[in-house]
Protein backbone atom coordinates (compact mmCIF):
# COMPACT_ATOMS: atom_id res chain seq x y z
CA UNK A 1 0.00 0.00 0.00
CA UNK A 2 0.99 3.25 -0.82
CA UNK A 3 2.50 5.01 2.48
CA UNK A 4 1.44 8.98 3.25
CA UNK A 5 4.72 10.77 3.09
CA UNK A 6 3.14 14.09 4.67
CA UNK A 7 0.65 14.64 7.16
CA UNK A 8 -0.61 18.32 8.06
CA UNK A 9 1.07 17.65 11.88
CA UNK A 10 4.34 16.25 10.44
CA UNK A 11 5.38 18.79 7.44
CA UNK A 12 4.53 22.51 6.71
CA UNK A 13 6.53 22.35 3.33
CA UNK A 14 2.82 21.10 2.08
CA UNK A 15 0.90 23.23 3.88
CA UNK A 16 2.41 26.83 4.82
CA UNK A 17 4.26 28.62 1.81
CA UNK A 18 7.68 29.27 2.02
CA UNK A 19 7.23 32.83 1.57
CA UNK A 20 4.95 35.88 3.19
CA UNK A 21 1.23 35.59 1.87
CA UNK A 22 1.16 38.14 -0.77
CA UNK A 23 -1.82 39.89 0.47
CA UNK A 24 0.15 41.55 2.97
CA UNK A 25 2.49 42.75 0.41
CA UNK A 26 1.71 44.48 -2.76
CA UNK A 27 0.43 42.53 -5.81
CA UNK A 28 0.82 43.90 -9.17
CA UNK A 29 -0.77 42.13 -12.02
CA UNK A 30 1.40 42.24 -14.97
CA UNK A 31 -1.18 44.38 -17.64
CA UNK A 32 -1.61 41.56 -19.73
CA UNK A 33 -4.95 41.46 -20.90
CA UNK A 34 -7.00 37.69 -21.01
CA UNK A 35 -6.63 35.99 -24.52
CA UNK A 36 -10.07 37.17 -26.46
CA UNK A 37 -10.65 36.97 -30.46
CA UNK A 38 -13.38 39.00 -32.76
CA UNK A 39 -15.72 37.97 -33.96
CA UNK A 40 -18.70 39.04 -36.31
CA UNK A 41 -22.24 39.38 -34.74
CA UNK A 42 -23.41 37.11 -36.83
CA UNK A 43 -20.74 33.92 -36.22
CA UNK A 44 -21.97 31.07 -34.45
CA UNK A 45 -19.55 29.87 -32.26
CA UNK A 46 -19.00 26.15 -32.32
CA UNK A 47 -17.05 23.51 -30.45
CA UNK A 48 -15.03 23.72 -32.98
CA UNK A 49 -14.09 27.21 -32.70
CA UNK A 50 -13.83 26.61 -28.83
CA UNK A 51 -11.48 24.04 -29.34
CA UNK A 52 -9.20 26.25 -31.73
CA UNK A 53 -8.98 28.64 -29.15
CA UNK A 54 -8.04 26.25 -26.09
CA UNK A 55 -4.91 25.06 -28.42
CA UNK A 56 -3.75 28.53 -29.42
CA UNK A 57 -3.89 29.47 -25.24
CA UNK A 58 -1.95 26.40 -25.05
CA UNK A 59 0.74 28.15 -27.29
CA UNK A 60 0.39 31.64 -25.85
CA UNK A 61 1.11 29.86 -22.34
CA UNK A 62 4.14 27.82 -24.02
CA UNK A 63 5.37 31.19 -24.92
CA UNK A 64 4.86 33.04 -22.10
CA UNK A 65 5.04 30.66 -18.94
CA UNK A 66 8.67 31.16 -16.77
CA UNK A 67 10.23 30.12 -13.99
CA UNK A 68 13.44 31.63 -12.14
CA UNK A 69 14.92 29.24 -9.99
CA UNK A 70 13.01 29.27 -6.44
CA UNK A 71 10.32 31.78 -7.54
CA UNK A 72 7.14 31.37 -8.69
CA UNK A 73 5.20 30.89 -12.57
CA UNK A 74 5.22 33.87 -13.88
CA UNK A 75 4.43 35.63 -17.57
CA UNK A 76 7.34 36.69 -19.77
CA UNK A 77 7.23 40.17 -19.91
CA UNK A 78 9.24 40.54 -23.29
CA UNK A 79 9.89 38.13 -26.09
CA UNK A 80 13.80 36.62 -25.92
CA UNK A 81 12.89 35.38 -22.49
CA UNK A 82 13.68 31.99 -22.04
CA UNK A 83 10.21 29.72 -21.29
CA UNK A 84 9.47 26.68 -19.11
CA UNK A 85 8.92 23.45 -20.47
CA UNK A 86 5.50 22.04 -20.59
CA UNK A 87 4.12 19.16 -21.91
CA UNK A 88 3.37 18.43 -25.42
CA UNK A 89 1.59 15.97 -27.26
CA UNK A 90 3.48 15.05 -30.60
CA UNK A 91 2.27 12.28 -33.17
CA UNK A 92 4.02 11.71 -36.15
CA UNK A 93 3.75 9.07 -38.85
CA UNK A 94 3.67 5.63 -38.31
CA UNK A 95 7.11 4.60 -40.18
CA UNK A 96 9.29 7.28 -37.37
CA UNK A 97 10.48 5.71 -34.47
CA UNK A 98 9.79 6.72 -30.81
CA UNK A 99 12.86 7.11 -29.82
CA UNK A 100 14.45 8.79 -32.91
CA UNK A 101 11.44 11.43 -31.83
CA UNK A 102 12.41 11.43 -28.31
CA UNK A 103 16.38 12.14 -29.12
CA UNK A 104 15.75 14.96 -31.58
CA UNK A 105 14.49 16.41 -28.31
CA UNK A 106 17.37 15.54 -26.09
CA UNK A 107 15.30 13.51 -23.67
CA UNK A 108 15.79 10.20 -22.25
CA UNK A 109 13.32 7.34 -23.66
CA UNK A 110 11.75 6.93 -19.62
CA UNK A 111 11.23 11.17 -20.15
CA UNK A 112 8.49 10.21 -22.84
CA UNK A 113 5.31 8.52 -22.75
CA UNK A 114 3.92 6.55 -25.56
CA UNK A 115 0.24 7.16 -25.56
CA UNK A 116 -0.88 5.61 -28.91
CA UNK A 117 0.90 3.21 -31.74
CA UNK A 118 -0.58 2.20 -34.76
CA UNK A 119 0.99 0.93 -38.42
CA UNK A 120 -0.13 5.16 -39.84
CA UNK A 121 0.67 6.91 -36.40
CA UNK A 122 2.26 6.87 -33.25
CA UNK A 123 1.94 9.67 -30.28
CA UNK A 124 3.87 10.96 -27.37
CA UNK A 125 3.94 13.30 -24.25
CA UNK A 126 7.15 15.14 -23.55
CA UNK A 127 8.20 18.14 -21.75
CA UNK A 128 10.16 20.75 -24.27
CA UNK A 129 9.88 24.70 -24.70
CA UNK A 130 7.90 26.43 -27.56
CA UNK A 131 10.50 26.81 -29.55
CA UNK A 132 12.20 24.13 -29.08
CA UNK A 133 8.93 22.25 -30.10
CA UNK A 134 8.65 24.33 -32.98
CA UNK A 135 12.42 24.01 -33.90
CA UNK A 136 12.18 19.58 -33.91
CA UNK A 137 8.74 19.44 -35.33
CA UNK A 138 9.75 21.66 -38.71
CA UNK A 139 13.20 19.35 -38.87
CA UNK A 140 11.01 16.60 -39.71
CA UNK A 141 9.60 18.36 -42.78
CA UNK A 142 5.92 17.91 -41.89
CA UNK A 143 5.87 14.06 -40.78
CA UNK A 144 5.60 15.30 -36.91
CA UNK A 145 3.07 17.61 -35.44
CA UNK A 146 2.66 19.14 -31.81
CA UNK A 147 0.58 21.11 -29.51
CA UNK A 148 1.07 21.76 -25.93
CA UNK A 149 -1.06 19.57 -23.95
CA UNK A 150 -4.56 22.06 -23.55
CA UNK A 151 -4.91 22.30 -19.59
CA UNK A 152 -8.51 20.76 -20.19
CA UNK A 153 -7.45 17.58 -21.60
CA UNK A 154 -5.56 16.46 -18.49
CA UNK A 155 -8.92 16.25 -16.62
CA UNK A 156 -10.75 13.11 -16.61
CA UNK A 157 -13.70 13.04 -18.10
CA UNK A 158 -16.94 13.05 -15.57
CA UNK A 159 -14.34 14.62 -12.71
CA UNK A 160 -15.54 17.87 -12.66
CA UNK A 161 -19.38 16.33 -12.19
CA UNK A 162 -17.95 13.96 -9.44
CA UNK A 163 -16.77 16.84 -7.37
CA UNK A 164 -19.20 19.22 -6.80
CA UNK A 165 -21.88 15.96 -6.82
CA UNK A 166 -23.86 15.52 -3.25
CA UNK A 167 -22.41 12.67 -3.02
CA UNK A 168 -18.83 13.19 -3.35
CA UNK A 169 -18.24 16.65 -1.59
CA UNK A 170 -16.63 16.30 1.38
CA UNK A 171 -18.86 16.49 4.63
CA UNK A 172 -17.76 19.45 6.94
CA UNK A 173 -17.50 18.23 10.23
CA UNK A 174 -15.72 19.80 13.27
CA UNK A 175 -14.77 17.08 15.10
CA UNK A 176 -12.55 14.23 14.29
CA UNK A 177 -14.04 11.01 13.03
CA UNK A 178 -12.41 7.58 14.72
CA UNK A 179 -14.83 5.03 15.32
CA UNK A 180 -15.43 2.75 12.29
CA UNK A 181 -18.33 2.88 9.75
CA UNK A 182 -20.19 -0.17 9.20
CA UNK A 183 -23.48 1.21 8.11
CA UNK A 184 -23.30 2.07 4.66
CA UNK A 185 -25.25 5.73 4.43
CA UNK A 186 -22.55 6.57 7.27
CA UNK A 187 -19.24 5.51 4.75
CA UNK A 188 -20.69 8.25 2.48
CA UNK A 189 -19.68 10.68 5.00
CA UNK A 190 -16.19 9.24 6.03
CA UNK A 191 -14.59 7.84 3.28
CA UNK A 192 -11.58 10.00 1.98
CA UNK A 193 -12.15 12.02 -0.77
CA UNK A 194 -9.02 12.06 -3.32
CA UNK A 195 -7.76 13.97 -6.28
CA UNK A 196 -5.18 11.55 -7.96
CA UNK A 197 -2.60 13.67 -10.01
CA UNK A 198 -0.11 11.97 -12.36
CA UNK A 199 2.86 13.69 -12.97
CA UNK A 200 5.17 14.31 -16.50
CA UNK A 201 7.23 11.42 -17.79
CA UNK A 202 10.44 13.47 -16.63
CA UNK A 203 9.16 14.14 -13.38
CA UNK A 204 8.03 10.80 -12.82
CA UNK A 205 9.78 7.47 -11.08
CA UNK A 206 11.55 9.89 -8.21
CA UNK A 207 13.97 8.15 -6.11
CA UNK A 208 13.08 9.24 -2.67
CA UNK A 209 9.48 10.53 -1.27
CA UNK A 210 10.95 13.27 -0.33
CA UNK A 211 11.59 14.57 -3.71
CA UNK A 212 8.29 13.99 -4.60
CA UNK A 213 6.85 15.96 -1.65
CA UNK A 214 9.06 19.17 -2.51
CA UNK A 215 7.49 18.77 -6.03
CA UNK A 216 3.97 18.72 -4.79
CA UNK A 217 5.09 21.33 -2.56
CA UNK A 218 6.46 23.70 -5.65
CA UNK A 219 2.64 22.94 -7.50
CA UNK A 220 0.71 23.74 -4.35
CA UNK A 221 2.59 26.79 -3.85
CA UNK A 222 2.18 28.37 -7.53
CA UNK A 223 -1.55 26.95 -7.08
CA UNK A 224 -1.55 29.83 -3.98
CA UNK A 225 -0.07 32.24 -5.93
CA UNK A 226 -2.19 32.23 -8.85
CA UNK A 227 -5.05 32.41 -6.77
CA UNK A 228 -4.32 35.20 -4.55
CA UNK A 229 -3.30 37.20 -7.78
CA UNK A 230 -6.60 36.41 -8.91
CA UNK A 231 -8.31 37.60 -5.35
CA UNK A 232 -6.41 40.85 -5.55
CA UNK A 233 -7.15 41.77 -9.21
CA UNK A 234 -10.88 41.20 -8.72
CA UNK A 235 -10.88 44.32 -6.12
CA UNK A 236 -11.83 47.73 -6.58
CA UNK A 237 -9.65 50.21 -6.40
CA UNK A 238 -10.40 51.42 -2.84
CA UNK A 239 -10.23 48.12 -1.53
CA UNK A 240 -6.90 47.40 -2.90
CA UNK A 241 -5.42 50.59 -1.56
CA UNK A 242 -6.80 48.96 2.41
CA UNK A 243 -3.51 46.43 1.83
CA UNK A 244 0.36 47.12 1.64
CA UNK A 245 1.26 49.31 -1.63
CA UNK A 246 5.31 48.02 -0.64
CA UNK A 247 5.83 46.76 -4.01
CA UNK A 248 7.19 42.97 -4.29
CA UNK A 249 8.74 42.11 -7.43
CA UNK A 250 8.44 38.91 -7.41
CA UNK A 251 4.61 38.73 -7.96
CA UNK A 252 4.72 41.12 -10.64
CA UNK A 253 4.51 39.05 -13.29
CA UNK A 254 2.29 36.19 -11.41
CA UNK A 255 -0.44 35.22 -13.47
CA UNK A 256 -4.20 34.66 -12.37
CA UNK A 257 -5.66 31.19 -12.28
CA UNK A 258 -8.19 33.02 -14.44
CA UNK A 259 -5.61 34.01 -16.90
CA UNK A 260 -3.86 30.70 -17.06
CA UNK A 261 -6.98 28.80 -17.33
CA UNK A 262 -8.44 28.07 -20.85
CA UNK A 263 -11.65 28.43 -20.34
CA UNK A 264 -11.49 31.40 -18.42
CA UNK A 265 -8.88 32.71 -20.54
CA UNK A 266 -10.29 32.83 -24.03
CA UNK A 267 -14.13 33.62 -22.98
CA UNK A 268 -13.50 36.72 -20.57
CA UNK A 269 -15.01 38.86 -23.12
CA UNK A 270 -17.79 36.73 -23.78
CA UNK A 271 -20.10 37.71 -20.70
CA UNK A 272 -23.22 35.18 -22.15
CA UNK A 273 -20.78 32.83 -22.29
CA UNK A 274 -21.85 29.62 -20.16
CA UNK A 275 -19.12 27.85 -19.38
CA UNK A 276 -17.09 31.23 -18.85
CA UNK A 277 -19.77 32.08 -16.33
CA UNK A 278 -19.78 28.54 -14.45
CA UNK A 279 -16.00 28.83 -14.08
CA UNK A 280 -16.09 32.50 -13.63
CA UNK A 281 -18.28 31.51 -10.31
CA UNK A 282 -15.97 28.82 -9.23
CA UNK A 283 -12.77 30.48 -9.07
CA UNK A 284 -14.78 33.47 -7.68
CA UNK A 285 -16.22 31.18 -4.28
CA UNK A 286 -13.17 29.23 -4.29
CA UNK A 287 -9.59 29.65 -4.79
CA UNK A 288 -9.75 33.10 -6.02
CA UNK A 289 -12.07 33.90 -3.23
CA UNK A 290 -10.61 36.24 -0.13
CA UNK A 291 -10.04 33.03 1.70
CA UNK A 292 -8.14 30.86 -1.00
CA UNK A 293 -9.20 27.91 0.10
CA UNK A 294 -6.72 28.21 3.09
CA UNK A 295 -8.35 25.74 5.42
CA UNK A 296 -8.24 22.78 2.06
CA UNK A 297 -4.32 23.46 1.76
CA UNK A 298 -3.84 23.18 5.82
CA UNK A 299 -5.58 20.04 6.21
CA UNK A 300 -5.01 18.01 3.30
CA UNK A 301 -2.60 15.01 2.99
CA UNK A 302 -0.11 13.66 0.57
CA UNK A 303 0.17 10.04 -0.26
CA UNK A 304 3.01 8.76 -3.06
CA UNK A 305 1.34 6.30 -5.69
CA UNK A 306 3.40 3.22 -6.58
CA UNK A 307 6.87 4.25 -8.32
CA UNK A 308 6.27 8.05 -7.27
CA UNK A 309 4.91 8.59 -10.91
CA UNK A 310 2.20 10.49 -9.56
CA UNK A 311 0.64 11.59 -6.07
CA UNK A 312 -2.95 11.56 -4.01
CA UNK A 313 -4.30 14.45 -1.93
CA UNK A 314 -6.36 13.54 0.53
CA UNK A 315 -9.01 16.11 1.09
CA UNK A 316 -10.42 14.70 4.05
CA UNK A 317 -7.98 12.21 6.09
CA UNK A 318 -9.54 10.16 8.38
CA UNK A 319 -6.41 10.72 10.55
CA UNK A 320 -5.94 14.46 9.90
CA UNK A 321 -7.26 17.54 11.73
CA UNK A 322 -10.62 18.42 11.35
CA UNK A 323 -11.53 21.58 9.03
CA UNK A 324 -12.66 24.64 11.36
CA UNK A 325 -14.07 26.64 8.60
CA UNK A 326 -16.57 25.86 5.56
CA UNK A 327 -15.97 28.66 2.95
CA UNK A 328 -11.98 27.99 3.06
CA UNK A 329 -12.24 23.98 3.19
CA UNK A 330 -12.10 20.85 0.77
CA UNK A 331 -16.31 20.76 2.12
CA UNK A 332 -16.64 23.75 -0.51
CA UNK A 333 -16.87 22.07 -3.89
CA UNK A 334 -15.76 25.42 -5.58
CA UNK A 335 -12.35 24.86 -3.65
CA UNK A 336 -12.11 21.40 -5.26
CA UNK A 337 -13.04 22.15 -8.47
CA UNK A 338 -11.19 24.99 -8.68
CA UNK A 339 -8.39 22.89 -6.94
CA UNK A 340 -8.62 20.50 -10.26
CA UNK A 341 -8.40 23.34 -12.59
CA UNK A 342 -5.25 25.12 -11.07
CA UNK A 343 -3.62 21.32 -11.20
CA UNK A 344 -4.39 21.06 -14.69
CA UNK A 345 -2.59 24.09 -15.66
CA UNK A 346 0.50 23.44 -13.93
CA UNK A 347 3.46 22.14 -16.56
CA UNK A 348 4.51 19.55 -13.83
CA UNK A 349 1.07 17.76 -14.28
CA UNK A 350 0.51 15.44 -16.71
CA UNK A 351 -3.33 14.31 -15.39
CA UNK A 352 -5.77 14.83 -13.00
CA UNK A 353 -8.60 12.60 -11.49
CA UNK A 354 -10.92 12.17 -8.49
CA UNK A 355 -11.35 8.90 -6.77
CA UNK A 356 -14.42 6.81 -7.46
CA UNK A 357 -15.68 4.58 -4.13
CA UNK A 358 -16.85 0.55 -5.32
CA UNK A 359 -18.42 -0.47 -2.12
CA UNK A 360 -22.17 -0.56 -2.27
CA UNK A 361 -23.10 2.62 -0.52
CA UNK A 362 -21.47 4.47 -3.02
CA UNK A 363 -25.23 3.33 -5.28
CA UNK A 364 -26.81 5.24 -2.21
CA UNK A 365 -24.29 8.33 -2.67
CA UNK A 366 -25.09 8.43 -5.94
CA UNK A 367 -28.85 8.09 -5.51
CA UNK A 368 -28.51 10.98 -3.04
CA UNK A 369 -28.20 13.81 -6.14
CA UNK A 370 -31.51 13.29 -7.42
CA UNK A 371 -33.36 13.99 -4.76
Amino acid sequence: TDEKVSTAQETTSIHAKSKPSMRRTSIQSSGESRASFDRSSGHVHTSEDTWDEIVQHAWKTADTIERDEGQSLTRATYNGDETFAIPFLVCGEGHLDFNDIVASFNKLEEEAMLVASSHNELCLVLSTTADEGREVIDSFGGSLIGVPLPDVSKIHSGTIDEVLSKGWSVPFSQEQVVAKKSNATEMINHWERIIIVDFTPELGGMKEESDLLEVVNIITNDIQDMGEVGWYQKLDVEEKLKYSLALDESTIDIPSLSDVFSLTAIASAASDNLRYRFWREIFKNGIESKHVCGTMFSTLFVKARSGNYSFELVLNPMDGPPAQDYESSASNPNCVASLVAALSVHPFVLSVKANFPTYHGWNVAQLMDSF
